[in-house]
């Protein structure tokens, strides 16, 4: 089977085809291309009369291959673009989602060792209703503090419903078979989605543990029914901005919708077929779409579902789809995007100006045919400016898609910095969020509230802040301290030693202060004496107010929660960060929280100032940043919170930036241009005057010219012999026409220094008495006629060379003459440089 399929006639590969058609920009440059293509087909019939039908035919081929690499690498561009926003909007759609389950792994276990909650399981029935209200009141102040609930309901091992949060459920048992899971030995919990009797028949998401007695025996299950629906509105507001025509979908095993972001067109409940090759159908209609399973955190995958992205096929290749960078044309200008593009792109304009390169010499030479033909001279000059102005057309229409193309792939790296900048700050603030709730949950943990009047002792709480910590793993110590803020006991006994420390940070004072259960404390981002091995590495410490048991409001001391944040943070960046990039957390004032690249060391100063990171809370940014001659395409987004974790808080301290540098390419020296092309003033000559026809070319940004009956062709750079001891400005001798031609370098012969390019054009010019030269030049001009005598000599040669002035006050260009070049080369310093190659040429 052929890897290219035919549309519209032209080929494009098998894998891009099916999409051509829904690709308005395709359809747009195949349009404007083929129709300039058509205009070769009157050129070149009238190309027989000119002589010029090989040269016509042979860029029109060239421009027809072309052009199918053109549209064939623009249609794969817009479909690679495509395909991997939906990736990269369904891989973070499953694994925020993942990463928010793992955490609730973590709270069914720890919940279900509540002391309270434990005692009224063992209880059973006795004490019934006044253990149930104040657990009930327990759990509100749980759910108070962990909002991703809605429902916690304790069961006996029969499945009596002893206590739950939410009272407008009627069910007072329940037979799901989750209760025997849990209730088996060694299993930590169990997750269940669906329909169950537990909510009244309504689909929850639900996690389950045993809850064990003082022996160990199973005497309950605890089940924490997690607020699905409203988190994944959550995630799906956060990567589908206002106006984004994609749908995100959670499926499960079977392709099952669980939850959509537009139930009009993906309706939950709804199944899925699978996507083949990007492209998915449902209910008539055609998606492109991509499906990313979960990736694992901390060895947890979720329940084994998917999400999905679709984005109808019709709007899929729209530009509004893609946010443009804000500077995107002036960068595309002034970098080697040789990194960013494949080969083949790379590889179209330079075969483009090639091409256009080609012609131009063709009809150079042409037009010197033509004036050597005057009978025929009018039509055809006529009919070869009009190939030259169709093949500059086709090369600008190459050059605007090019740009285009350019202009695509780096809008798409911009918005890959910000998405992925937005990715790793929205996975920072939920994990935050978790320890801002851990700690104030842990403060009105039953045994802990009775360490500082010693009803337990330091190693009976000790024990417990060692199970809690084996459970969260994301800690590097808990401890205790007392209303002086010395440390009672700690969760690692490596760190007993930091036992009876007297704590003086300010987080301690203002913990000791908080007389509201739903307040915190927090650290800054600094070293605290009591992370590493000698206490040096910075982190965070999130702590909480330890209130009495017996009066709320008196404190006895509090806890404090030291967070692991070296390993947890790189894990946050390396997750969020796209390949290739340097991912950093930074401080409003610049300083670096985490950082992939070890440019930037945690603690010292990152790559942006503080005026570069004075956004408002949630915000994001794009912005190009040049370090050490490298371009970067930056993506900033602020700190936002979540849910209620810093919602609505005031700029601080505390506020984190994420950052995504992404590499562009080096800043290219800006390249010298061209001067105005050389267009002669007009001259009221006499009737039946002489006339002379000129070929310029131009030197050094100087336009230069020979008369045309001096000059023979242009010829590509051919292929030249060298010749030791030469002089500089002799490149060397040229084989033509059976003939051995000394090739000059003009630039340097006359200005003293070197201008041509390994692609300038080579002139082949011919002295009244036969004898031919090969001049190196930088660029072709045109062939015109002028009056012989507006031509006027140079006041600065001798007479030797003659000026021709420009229209409008345009350049001059300086008319040489062969003769006078011939008498530099064999009479002058050149001469001893060509040894035996002037008997060549003589002879």
């Amino acid at each position: 089977m052929s890897s290219k399929q035919w549309r519209k006639g032209v080929p494009f590969h098998a894998d891009v085809a099916p999409w051509v058609r829904h690709m308005p920009q395709v359809d747009e440059y195949r349009e404007n291309l083929l129709r300039l293509q058509a205009a070769w087909d009157s050129l070149a019939l009238l190309g027989q009369m000119s002589g010029a039908a090989a040269d016509i035919a042979h860029t029109r081929t060239a421009f027809e291959s072309l052009t199918a690499r053109l549209l064939d690498s623009l249609a794969r561009r817009l479909l690679d673009n495509a395909r991997q926003r939906l990736q990269g909007q369904a891989q973070v759609a499953i694994d925020i989602l993942v990463r928010n389950l793992f955490e609730r792994t973590a709270d069914v276990g720890f919940l279900a060792a509540d002391a309270p909650l434990r005692a009224l399981a063992a209880g059973g029935d006795d004490k019934a209703v006044e253990a149930r209200a104040a657990l009930e009141a327990r759990f509100r102040a749980y759910v108070a503090k962990y909002s991703v609930y809605d429902d916690i309901v304790l069961l006996s091992p029969q499945g009596l419903v002893l206590a739950r949060l939410d009272r407008s459920v009627a069910a007072t048992h329940s037979a799901d078979p989750l209760i025997a899971q849990a209730l088996r030995p060694g299993v930590p919990y169990v997750q269940r989605h669906g329909a169950t009797d537990l909510l009244d028949g309504r689909t929850g998401l639900i996690f389950a543990s045993a809850v064990r007695g003082e022996e160990g025996e199973a005497c309950g299950v605890l089940c924490l029914s997690f607020r699905l629906a409203d988190e994944m509105r959550g995630v799906f507001a956060q990567l589908l901005p206002a106006g984004e025509r994609t749908v995100l979908a959670l499926v499960d095993a079977q392709g099952q919708v669980l939850q959509s972001s537009d139930a009009w067109q993906i309706p939950p409940g709804a199944r899925l077929p699978a996507v083949s090759r990007q492209r998915l159908v449902f209910a008539g209609r055609d998606y492109l779409a991509v499906a990313a399973p979960a990736n694992a955190y901390e060895g947890y995958a979720g329940p084994g579902w998917s999400a999905v992205a679709l984005l109808p096929v019709e709007q899929a290749f729209d530009m509004d789809q893609a946010a443009q960078p804000s500077s995107g044309d002036a960068l595309t200008a002034g970098l080697d995007t040789r990194d960013l593009f494949d080969a083949e792109l790379h590889g179209i304009p330079l075969e483009a100006s090639r091409i256009q390169r080609d012609l131009s010499r063709a009809l150079w030479n042409g037009s010197l045919r033509s004036r050597a033909h005057s009978e025929a001279a009018g039509f055809a000059i006529t009919l070869l400016g009009e190939v030259e102005r169709t093949g500059q057309r086709l090369r600008l229409v190459f050059e605007q898609a090019i740009a285009n193309l350019q202009h695509s792939a780096l809008a798409a790296v911009f918005d890959s910095a910000v998405f992925h900048a937005r990715l790793a700050i929205d996975i920072m603030d939920r994990n935050l969020y978790e320890r801002a709730n851990d700690c104030r949950w842990w403060a009105l943990d039953a045994e802990l509230q009775r360490l500082p009047s010693g009803e337990i002792t330091v190693a009976q709480a000790g024990e417990r802040l060692r199970h809690i910590n084996s459970l969260y793993t994301v800690y590097a110590l808990l401890l205790v301290f007392d209303a002086e803020g010395r440390v009672l006991t700690v969760s690692d006994p490596a760190q007993a030693h930091q036992q009876g420390r007297l704590l003086d940070a300010p987080w301690v004072a203002a913990t000791l202060a908080l007389r509201d259960r739903e307040r915190y404390a927090v650290s800054p981002h600094a070293a605290c004496g009591l992370y590493g091995q000698h206490g040096e590495r910075p982190t965070y410490v999130y702590a909480a107010a330890l209130p009495a048991p017996d009066d709320g409001s008196r404190v006895l001391g509090g806890i404090a929660v030291v967070f692991d944040g070296e390993p947890q943070f790189a894990a946050m960046l390396r997750d969020a960060r796209p390949p290739g990039a340097s991912a950093l957390l930074l401080s409003r004032d610049g300083r670096v929280v985490s950082s992939t690249d070890p440019r930037w060391p945690v603690g010292g100063g990152g790559p942006l100032a503080s005026a570069d990171l004075a956004l408002a809370a949630g915000e994001t940014r794009r912005c190009e940043l040049e370090i050490d001659g490298l371009v970067y395409a930056v993506g900033i987004a602020m700190s936002g919170g979540y849910r209620e974790y810093r919602r609505g808080a005031a700029p601080g301290e505390q506020d984190v930036a994420a950052v995504m540098l992404m590499p562009l390419g080096q800043r290219l020296a800006p390249a010298p241009g061209l001067p105005p092309a050389f267009e002669p003033e007009a001259f009221r000559a006499e009737l039946g005057a002489p006339m002379l026809d000129v070929a310029s070319f131009l030197v050094d940004g100087q336009w230069l010219g020979l008369p045309a009956r001096q000059t023979l062709e242009a010829l590509e750079r051919p292929r030249l012999t060298g010749m030791p001891n030469a002089p500089a400005a002799l490149l060397g001798m040229l084989s033509h026409q059976e003939q051995m031609l000394p090739v000059l370098d003009l630039g340097r012969l006359l200005y003293g220094r070197p201008s041509a390019a390994s692609e300038a054009p080579v002139l082949v010019c011919q002295r009244e008495g036969g004898q031919r030269l090969a001049l190196c030049v930088q660029e072709l001009g045109q062939v015109f006629s002028i009056a012989a005598e507006a031509a006027r000599p140079s006041p600065t040669r001798g007479g030797r060379e003659r000026l021709l002035r420009g229209a409008a006050g345009g350049p001059m260009l300086t008319l040489l003459d062969v003769e006078d070049l011939w008498r530099q080369l064999a009479g002058g310093e050149l001469a001893g440089g060509l040894a035996g190659g002037l008997d060549l040429i003589e002879g």
